[in-house]
C-alpha cells in the first residue's frame, strides 16, 4: 500500500500542479489532500467527469501544462463525448493524465452499479486508443513518470488506473465542509411519515438511497413504491420527471443531492419546461460527495433557490427544519415544487445496503403500479 502524501509528491516532483476531477472512495485518501489548500497546487472541482476533462484541456491551452483529472470508472462514460471530440489526436491533440479508480473489478465484489464497468473498462480504454497502466505499489513512480512523458509525447490522455487497496490508511487532514443542518436520515424519515404510503419516491445514489430502504424497511409504507437509484449519478430526477408525467394518478418524490444535482444540473431546465404539478424535487445540500469520502461539491457558492426558480419551478422553499418540511408536504400543494434542505456531512456507521439487486427494485416498483392500478 502507498502512502498518499508520497504519491501526490510524486507528481509535484515532475511538475505537475494542477489537478481536477470528482472524487472517487477508491481514491479517498488521495482526496482527502487535495481538498486542503496549498500554495504548492490547484484543486478544480469539477461538475462531472466530462468537464473534468475540459478543465484539463483548457488548463492546456493556457499554460502548455499537464493536468491530472481523477475520477471513478463509472465516471468514463461522461469522459467519452471530450475524449472523442476535444482531447483526441484526430482533433486538438491534447496531453492530460487520468487517475482512475477500478470499482467493479472482476474478482474484487463491490455494489452492482459498478460491475459492468469494472468488466469493460480495460476494453472501453482500448477502443478509444488511450494508453494505461495498472498502479503497482512497487513500480507507481515510474508508471507516473512514464504516463507524464507518454502524454506529452504523443499529445494525448494517459490512464493510471487505481485498484482498491492502493493507499494505506495513513490518516490525513480533510476538510469538512459542512457541520450544520438538518439530519439527512431524520428528514427521510420525516418525509415517509408526511406523505402517503401510495406516493412514489425515486431516491438518489449514495447514502441517501440507502437510508431511505432501512426506514422504509420499519415503516409500513414497504419498498414498492420506492426506486432506489444506486447508481447513474445526476440522473435521478430525469428518471422522477419522466415517472411523473407519465403516471398523473400519482405524487413524485425526488430525494436528491447537491453532488447529483450540480452532475447534470441542465436537467432541471427540462423539469421546468415540463412543470408536471405532481412532482417535488427534494434536495438535500450538504455541500459534499460524502459517499466518497467528505469532499466539497461547490454548493457553498450556489444559490439553489434562485437556480430553481431561473428555471421555471412554480414553488421553491428552502427548509430549515424537519418540523418544517413535514408541513409543507402536509399541505400536499399541487405545482412543481423544490424545497432545499440543508444537511449535516455523516450517517451512522451500522448504516446497511439495500440486500435487493437492482432488478428486484425495478420488478417491484413496476409491479407496484401495476397493482395499484388493478385496485
Amino acid at each position: 500500500m502507498i502512502n498518499a502524501e508520497d504519491f501526490l509528491s510524486e507528481f509535484l516532483g515532475l511538475g505537475i500542479n494542477h489537478f481536477t476531477g470528482v472524487p472517487d472512495s477508491t481514491l479517498k485518501k488521495w482526496m482527502a489532500l487535495l481538498d486542503c489548500k496549498s500554495s504548492l497546487f490547484e484543486n478544480r472541482i469539477a461538475a462531472n467527469e466530462g468537464a473534468a476533462i475540459a478543465h484539463a484541456a483548457g488548463y492546456h491551452l493556457a499554460t502548455n501544462k499537464l493536468s491530472v483529472v481523477y475520477l471513478q470508472n463509472s465516471g468514463l462514460g461522461n469522459c467519452v463525448s471530450p475524449l472523442t471530440s476535444l482531447t483526441d489526436p484526430e482533433v486538438y491533440s491534447i496531453p492530460l493524465i487520468i487517475v482512475m479508480g477500478w470499482r467493479g473489478k472482476p474478482g474484487i465484489k463491490d455494489e452492482p452499479q459498478h460491475i459492468k464497468m469494472g468488466k469493460i473498462m480495460i476494453n472501453v480504454l482500448e477502443t478509444l486508443d488511450i494508453p494505461h497502466s495498472v498502479l503497482s505499489d512497487k513500480t507507481y513512480k515510474e508508471q507516473i513518470r512514464t504516463a507524464k512523458m507518454s502524454a506529452e509525447k504523443n499529445l494525448k490522455p494517459y490512464v493510471l488506473i487505481v485498484e482498491p487497496g492502493f493507499f494505506d490508511n495513513t490518516k490525513s487532514n480533510k476538510i469538512n465542509p459542512s457541520s450544520i443542518g438538518v439530519n439527512r436520515e431524520s428528514a427521510i424519515d420525516c418525509i415517509v411519515n408526511s406523505i402517503h404510503e401510495d406516493d412514489l419516491i425515486v431516491s438518489t445514489t449514495g447514502k441517501t438511497s440507502r437510508e431511505l430502504y432501512e426506514i422504509s424497511s420499519n415503516h409500513s409504507r414497504g419498498h414498492d413504491n420506492n426506486f432506489y437509484n444506486v447508481g447513474s449519478m445526476g440522473h435521478v430526477s430525469s428518471i422522477g420527471l419522466e415517472i411523473a408525467i407519465q403516471r398523473k394518478d400519482k405524487k413524485v418524490y425526488i430525494l436528491d443531492g447537491d453532488g447529483s444535482l450540480i452532475m447534470h444540473m441542465g436537467a432541471l431546465s427540462t423539469l421546468g419546461y415540463y412543470q408536471p404539478n405532481n412532482l417535488i424535487h427534494i434536495i438535500f445540500d450538504n455541500q459534499s460527495h460524502e459517499s466518497t469520502g467528505g469532499q466539497p461539491t461547490t454548493s457553498s457558492t450556489m444559490n439553489f433557490s434562485g437556480i430553481l426558480l431561473g428555471c421555471n419551478y412554480e414553488i421553491v422553499k428552502n427548509v430549515q427544519s424537519e418540523s418544517e418540511l413535514s408541513k409543507i408536504l402536509l399541505k400536499k400543494t399541487r405545482g412543481l415544487q423544490g424545497l432545499i434542505v440543508k444537511t449535516q456531512v455523516g450517517s451512522r456507521v451500522d448504516l446497511g445496503r439495500p440486500s435487493d439487486t437492482p432488478k428486484t427494485t425495478k420488478i417491484r416498483f413496476m409491479g407496484g403500479l401495476k397493482k395499484n392500478d388493478r385496485g
